[in-house]
């Protein structure tokens, strides 16, 4: 193993409090895997009109939602889009998927092993899923409830074949994953891949990440911490590179991560979460597959996106968290020009729920950036949100906002909400022709489970 492997295996067995998880790691072992066959589901589908308002917050008409309860959990929806249009949902236990607008879904299910007689569908898994080039799609799936598995999940569009395979390698109650596609080249185990997947995950630390060549075998684990303290740090440029598959690769938010164009990824969550201990602003991922701190010829603040024509756009939230700034760069983060979006006073919408509590997807192809958010009003009730910003032009210009459910529904973000409502993490996505996919919560937002068959939570809403 090398050092940083070995690194990584210590941190991870801590983490596990057990040497015998790494069983096999000092060489390639193949990976069972499995196939699965998406099902079609009867789930209720309906239409709602909301409002739409201009960039002055005047009100100009409405706007319909197809919306239904189609996957996610308890409390998390999580929708990407791919270049042909398919929408995936895959915030709980499996993902699904829809290729006309909403009007039908699929639930692709696999098999989880049962252990200790704990059923499949107590409270729902959490998943997370991202997408390749030409359509692929990689995602990971976990589920306390079926003895704490995780396994990974991918579909070649060229074969129209799902795969499934187990994850061994993870820390234990793998809470909340999120997952990155990085363009190559990479070196893993001595093997030269084209492509990097990046999965984080787990309740008790995420300071170890498990790389796969695949989306399949994740055994591959990375200590990013430690190997940014090894590595002299050096500068990196980000280039304006086209690539018409970054529309299409963004991870979400909480990964902390930019894949980059040109290749190789750039890291700004890189904190050690189990000492405390502050780590660089930015890192990258090199060739080698190992993360170095690097200083970067700008500064960035917030979420951050490279969209098809290599410019990058970011979204943060103003002091006090009453708007959010959109920002454009088109040499690599040099330069920045920026505007920002307020809620239209009508809503009564204050303050973002909490600081973190919004989404950014930005399109080159059209010349847009998506921005969802949850803001407040003074009883605290939450309005969900999408910020239409156009970047055709050097200055990015808001043209719209479309506000999505009835503001009516007061939430918490983590588990301290467990016993209420909880709407833990927005998610956005735009489809190829600048149609809107969001996740919101309202009073009719229904997703019943065996404990609560009214429970409420977040649904997928496409604008139509």
């Amino acid at each position: 193993m090398t050092g940083r492997r070995v690194a990584a295996a210590a941190a991870l067995t801590v983490a596990l409090g057990s040497a015998s998880a790494f069983a096999g790691m000092n060489g390639p072992v193949p990976v069972p895997t499995s196939g699965a066959t998406p099902v079609k589901v009867a789930v209720k589908v309906r239409t709602s009109s909301y409002p739409v308002y201009d960039a002055r917050g005047r009100r100009i008409g409405a706007a319909t939602w197809r919306v239904s309860p189609a996957g996610g959990n308890c409390c998390e929806t999580y929708v990407n889009s791919t270049r042909s249009g398919r929408v995936i949902e895959s915030g709980g236990t499996y993902p699904w998927y829809t290729d006309d607008r909403g009007r039908h879904w699929y639930q692709v299910k696999f098999d989880i092993p049962d252990q200790n007689d704990n059923g499949q569908a107590v409270a729902g898994g959490e998943g997370a899923t991202v997408v390749g080039p030409h359509g692929d799609i990689y995602g990971v799936t976990w589920d306390a409830y079926s003895g704490d598995h995780l396994q990974a999940y991918r579909y070649t569009a060229q074969t129209n074949a799902w795969d499934v395979s187990e994850v061994v390698m993870k820390s234990p109650f793998y809470d909340r994953p999120w997952l990155t596609y990085a363009r190559g080249p990479f070196t893993l185990n001595g093997a030269k891949t084209n492509a990097l997947l990046d999965v984080t995950g787990g309740g008790i630390t995420k300071d170890i990440d498990t790389f796969s060549p695949d989306g399949l075998d994740y055994s591959d684990p990375s200590f990013f911490y430690f190997d940014e303290q090894q590595t002299a740090p050096g500068r990196v440029a980000v280039k304006v590179a086209r690539n018409q598959d970054a529309d299409y690769w963004q991870p979400h938010p909480g990964t902390g991560t930019l894949p980059l164009n040109a290749g190789g990824v750039l890291r700004f969550t890189n904190n050690d979460d189990i000492t405390g201990s502050k780590g660089c602003a930015v890192a990258r991922l090199r060739p080698d597959a190992a993360w170095q701190c690097v200083k970067t010829a700008g500064t960035f603040r917030g979420i951050v996106r490279q969209d098809s024509r290599g410019y990058l756009v970011e979204a943060y939230p103003t002091p006090g968290n009453a708007s959010i700034v959109v920002a454009e760069s088109r040499d690599g983060g040099v330069h920045w020009s920026r505007t920002t979006v307020v809620p239209p006073k009508a809503t009564g919408a204050v303050r973002l729920e909490t600081p973190s509590l919004y989404d950014l997807v930005a399109n080159g192809s059209l010349g847009q950036a998506a921005v969802s958010a949850r803001f407040d009003d003074a009883k605290g009730n939450g309005h969900d949100m999408v910020f239409r910003v156009d970047t055709r032009r050097a200055t990015p210009r808001l043209r719209a906002t479309y506000v999505v459910g009835k503001g009516d529904l007061n939430t918490a973000n983590d588990v301290t909400g467990s016993t209420g409502y909880r709407y833990d993490y927005e998610s956005v996505a735009l489809l190829p022709d600048g149609k809107i996919v969001v996740s919101f919560d309202d009073s009719t937002c229904i997703q019943p489970s065996l404990r609560d068959p009214s429970h409420r939570s977040p649904e997928v809403a496409i604008l139509l």
